[in-house]
């Protein structure tokens, strides 16, 4: 007799080295493993691959018995007898003549596809293993067998990129091709797209689409093996604008190679979804909603009723989990987290439509969101705003699933608050343009029902964001409506015609028009003092001392900046006190107070890390740069420049990315490159297609100071060949051309220099922040003030090299400064 039956592949095996060591270590130490996973994750075709590498280790063979075809569980034991080859005798019960037969056998038997035999299964699994000590049983299931002695391995899809990608994006791409081809799901796609094009290749045109498919349909092998397969009729980009349809364009042609419930995607999730009891049917079609996962509080709020008591949900939740359709996420976390595949999602989506649900729920989750983006919008002032936005961050496909649906079924007013209360957060964590784009759709749709407040509120928050996006036309636009609708009621004094004020203001900047900005904000500032609210009155503050610094106030604009500075840190706003940090740097450096100004932005800067504000760093790192210049740092400031410069292309910030070539445009005269220097100034003047590259004063005086100096180093002739040079550069070819400056990063120094740069006590509050204690803690212990500590800390970030108080906590335990 042989010593296997194992299913003879026509393909070849890709991918899964890793889940293939890691079960055959498994497999020597345990009896029973059981791969579970959502259908079409690849369970069976892993499980015969494991068998076939496993097999020697088997004096009696490997041995495959499938399920799937068998519908009454009593025939599961007559099955794997007919997988064994073996021949009854007369009466002889099934059970028993398995038990008789592997008692004295050494063999693995493979049980293909338990899920809807689940019981039966375990009843056999659990007696043979019981009477044949060296039997072997890897099983393949959407969910476990749930028996003593059993090891559940979970299977996923097929590894592939994780960053952000356009499935209709072409062009240079962010990893090489050997890259991309390491990742599982793509080599697979690749292989078998080959199979039927035998022309088709992996392209530095098509890698992006492909790992976009890739990433779409979750690395699920079944469901690129159905994608793969209209290559021959298809291109890629065809196939990825296809896929929003997935259920009906994933289908196969074949009449073999595929078992009957995967001749389609649609009907290898029809499998599992019929096992499923009414309850959990009706729970999963309600998950669906979710575009970011949730946790078991959201899904009480938002999948009970109408069928499901709010106490069923967690027993119904774990069901699900337990059969692989709902993945839980409960590590490294406070809160459990669920989620669905995209493919089961958009599957249950569809079954939420079937069964009439789609609107009530989609209502339910637009409420919930709404109430607690509400909630959250006054915390991100407080001193626990880094929590708050984490939750926001961590929500934020919801989010949006949220503002679409206010879009969709018309709830504008909904839409409008929720925007609205997302405001600060968008701009925090450099989600501006998006922001935007939310508000412009949902101000297209409002009229004369949504109420004054939500109305304008949204329109001097659009203003805020087109200011940072230097888009002075629309912020124009959006202010002088907002005044307008605020005036039209006729009430000198109300809080609304003020922050109409402010967004006026704002868009006055825009232009460059910082006169009209500060008599505008001196009104608020009075308002704000006596009416409230204290954050707007410290915002105000912060814009006037911003306005003064424009326009040459300095005593004003430090009187403005110190206030708000003080108020900030009486809240615990750190976004807000990092921002007035950034502009008494600014003002140190009109000062010609170079060592000051570089101090006070490393303060900024440390609290900037804390809140994972990047395009705020960017601005405070390009700050820094210009200081670190003066100061005769010319390695520091490129460092600073470049890291700064990543940022803001990473965020698309046009006016952010002309200041940091103005950067590397100083920074190269500053190395005696004048000739690069200037022409790197050219081109930030020619991309940034304004007469003056930046209103920012402190900006200004450095593109001038140092376009003086390449002006007179150069001769006239050179001089204007490499501004006629530098205007003809794209952004690319500037920061190429940026990347040849003949500049060293200077060295890290070790630990032991290192501690030698600091103080005794800034040793030890290198100590204490390593110790996981706060500021004001810190501040308690060593007996000193918050804002001494404040200085403490940028000091010893300064002195180190260091950006954020993550790395000091890492360089303190890495040279033993944990302890005072």
């Amino acid at each position: 007799m042989a010593s296997a039956n194992l299913p003879i592949q026509l393909t070849h095996f890709i991918g899964r080295e890793r889940e293939l060591a890691s079960l055959e270590r498994i497999l020597s130490t345990t009896r029973l493993v059981t791969l579970t996973g959502v259908g079409g994750c690849g369970k069976s075709r892993l499980a015969i691959q494991l068998a076939h590498q496993t097999s020697q280790a088997f004096s009696d063979g490997v041995w495959f018995a499938g399920l799937a075809a068998v519908s009454d569980p009593s025939l599961v034991p007559q099955s794997v007898i007919e997988a064994l080859g073996l021949h009854l005798l007369t009466n002889q019960p099934p059970v028993e003549a398995l038990k008789n037969y592997l008692q004295p056998r050494q063999l693995l038997l493979v049980l293909d596809n338990c899920e809807h035999l689940n019981l039966a299964c375990a009843e056999l699994v659990q007696q043979l293993l019981s009477h044949a000590p060296d039997l072997r049983i890897l099983a393949t299931s959407r969910e476990p067998l749930a028996i003593v002695g059993e090891t559940i391995y979970p299977i996923v899809g097929l590894d592939c990129p994780s960053f952000s990608v356009d499935g209709g994006q072409t062009g240079q791409t962010p990893l090489t091709l050997h890259e991309f081809m390491e990742y599982d799901a793509i080599q697979l796609f690749v292989a078998r797209a080959h199979t039927l094009s035998p022309h088709f290749t992996l392209t530095a045109e098509n890698a992006l689409t492909v790992a976009a498919i890739c990433q779409h349909l979750d690395g699920l092998p079944l469901a690129l093996e159905l994608a793969s397969a209209r290559t021959n009729v298809l291109t890629v980009e065809e196939i990825a604008d296809r896929l929003n349809d997935r259920f009906s364009f994933l289908t196969s042609g074949r009449r073999t190679g595929f078992a009957p419930r995967h001749h389609t995607l649609r009907a290898t999730i029809d499998w599992s979804y019929e096992l499923l009891s009414a309850e959990e049917r009706t729970l999963l079609n309600r998950l669906a909603v979710f575009s970011a996962g949730c946790t078991l509080d959201t899904a009480e709020v938002i999948c009970a009723g109408a069928g499901i008591a709010q106490e069923q949900i967690l027993d119904l939740l774990s069901s699900l989990v337990t059969k692989s359709l709902v993945l839980a996420e409960t590590t490294g976390r406070s809160h459990a987290r669920y989620r669905l595949l995209e493919t089961i999602r958009e599957y249950a989506l569809r079954k939420l439509a079937e069964a009439g649900e789609t609107e009530s729920i989609r209502d339910r989750h637009l409420d919930l969101y709404l109430a607690r983006a509400e909630e959250a919008m006054p915390k991100q002032f407080e001193a626990y705003q880094q929590l708050w936005l984490n939750w926001l961050e961590s929500e934020h496909d919801n989010l949006r699933a949220a503002l679409a649906w206010a879009l969709e079924s018309q709830q504008i007013e909904a839409g409008l608050r929720l925007a609205s209360a997302l405001t600060l957060f968008w701009e925090i964590r450099g989600y501006v343009r998006e922001g935007v784009k939310w508000l412009e759709r949902l101000l297209v749709e409002a009229d004369e029902q949504v109420p004054l407040k939500v109305h304008v509120e949204a329109l001097v928050f659009a203003t805020f964001h087109c200011m940072l996006l230097d888009n002075a036309e629309a912020a124009t636009a959006f202010a002088r409506k907002a005044v307008d609708l605020a005036e039209a009621a006729h009430d000198p004094n109300s809080a609304i015609l003020a922050f109409a004020r402010d967004g006026l203001a704002s868009a006055a900047k825009t232009v460059g028009d910082y006169q009209t900005a500060f008599t505008l904000t001196e009104q608020n500032v009075t308002f704000y003092r006596q009416a409230g609210p204290r954050f707007y009155a410290g915002m105000a503050l912060l814009a006037q001392g911003e306005n003064a610094t424009q326009l040459g106030y300095y005593e004003i604009a430090r009187e403005r900046l110190n206030e708000s500075l003080a108020m900030a840190r009486q809240d615990g706003d750190i976004f807000r006190m990092a921002h007035s940090l950034n502009n008494l740097g600014d003002l140190s450096r009109l000062e010609q107070k170079y060592a000051e100004a570089a101090e006070t932005y490393m303060r900024g800067l440390a609290l900037l890390s804390e809140l994972d504000a990047q395009r705020d760093r960017a601005s405070l790192l390009c700050n820094l740069g210009f200081a670190c210049l003066h100061l005769g740092d010319v390695e520091r400031a490129y460092g600073s420049f470049v890291e700064s410069m990543a940022i803001q292309q990473a965020q698309q910030n046009q006016p952010g990315m002309m200041e940091c070539l103005i950067g590397l445009a100083a920074t190269a005269v500053s190395a005696n490159q004048p000739a690069i220097g200037a022409r790197l100034f050219a081109t930030a003047v020619a991309l940034s297609k304004q007469p003056a590259v930046s209103l920012w004063k402190a900006t200004r005086m450095e593109l001038e100071h140092y376009l003086d100096l390449a002006r007179s180093t150069l001769t006239d002739e050179d001089f204007k060949a490499e501004q006629a040079a530098g205007r003809v550069l794209s952004l690319e070819q500037a920061l190429e051309y940026a990347r040849n400056l003949p500049i060293q990063a200077k060295p890290v120094p070790a630990a032991n220099e290192k501690l030698a740069m600091l103080t005794r006590r800034e040793r030890e509050v290198a100590a204490l922040i390593a110790q996981g204690k706060s500021n004001g803690e810190i501040a308690a212990e060593l007996v000193l003030s918050k804002r001494t500590v404040e200085k403490h800390i940028a000091n010893i970030l300064f002195k180190l090299s260091l950006t954020s108080r993550a790395q000091l906590v890492r360089w303190a335990i890495e040279s033993g400064r944990t302890s005072l």
